[in-house]
């Protein structure tokens, strides 16, 4: 290249990690015209604990990857027109940015109050159900799979078809020990397209089985999968507030943060009007 001949120098780890402890903090590790690699930048990215083989082959890549960076960099130089090269305007306004960014998450790390009540996220539920329709639907139940050879699956059938809670619970004790997969929806309740991949079947098949039943079957060559309903919501009604409680909580958190910001801008800006650090220049032409 005219004018600007590159000297990369990668010095390669053959032997062992000692590399490092014989090469002095300054020394050069690679040159591409202006820019230079130093082992001391090296020291700072090489893994700590690394095995001698590892480091020579992490040292060998960040090697490449920062020669080429600088190589680009150079033909940029070159070959694009000096409007596209000044991008100082662009670093200022990324400056600026970053440092409103941290700014303002600190100032909503020192007053953000993370407790959330149950009251509150009751309150905003209620005022706002009809942003928590549900597409598929949710159900509260259990599903088991079982080898179709199982001594305990006529069993499980018997009592998943019992309406008696006591029959739910020795349902899922028995599942539990016998079972060749078994999941407790019961304390949670779980998207209706979580259970039609468990039950190995189609959303809309399952959801058209539930219209008419709470407990499906699904068999095939090997297994029966079983799944039992205690609760169901239907396909574009409201789902639970337990269901969306962990979702309100980070709603109400987003609120507050906002609201924070929002504070933070107004009293900024006031106080800049009353120290009289905010000019408005008119023009004597409006």
């Amino acid at each position: 290249m005219t004018g600007k001949i590159l000297l990369i120098t990668a010095l390669l780890l053959s032997c062992s990690c000692s590399f490092f402890e014989n090469v002095s903090k300054g020394e050069k590790v690679a040159e591409i015209g202006n820019a230079v690699l130093y082992k001391s930048d090296l020291d700072r990215v090489v893994p700590r604990g690394a095995s001698t083989q590892d480091s020579v082959a992490f040292v060998e890549q960040y090697i490449q990857s920062w020669a080429l960076k600088q190589l680009l960099a150079m033909k940029a130089e070159e070959q694009l027109p000096k409007n596209e090269k000044d991008v100082q305007a662009l670093l200022d306004e990324y400056r600026i940015q970053l440092l409103v960014f941290r700014y303002e998450n600190k100032y909503i790390e020192d007053r953000l109050d993370t407790l959330v009540a149950e009251s509150e996220r009751r309150d905003y539920y209620n005022a706002h159900k009809e942003s928590f329709v549900t597409v598929n639907g949710v159900v509260k139940g259990c599903f088991v799979k079982m080898h179709n050879s199982s001594p305990s699956l006529q069993i499980v059938r018997k009592l998943a078809s019992g309406r008696d809670a006591d029959d739910v619970e020795e349902l899922k004790s028995l599942a539990y020990n016998a079972a060749y997969k078994f999941d407790d929806y019961g304390n949670n309740w779980v998207d209706l397209s979580i259970v039609a991949r468990d039950m190995d079947m189609d959303i809309s098949q399952l959801w058209g089985t539930l219209e008419k039943k709470r407990v499906v079957e699904h068999k095939d060559s090997l297994y029966l999968n079983l799944l039992k309903v205690v609760e169901f919501v239907a396909p574009g009604e409201s789902s639970p507030y337990e269901y969306n409680a962990e979702k309100i909580g980070d709603i109400i958190l987003s609120r507050r943060k906002q609201e924070l910001i929002s504070t933070l801008h107004k009293d900024i800006m006031n106080e800049a009007f009353v120290g009289n650090r905010i000019k408005i220049v008119k023009n004597e032409n409006d």
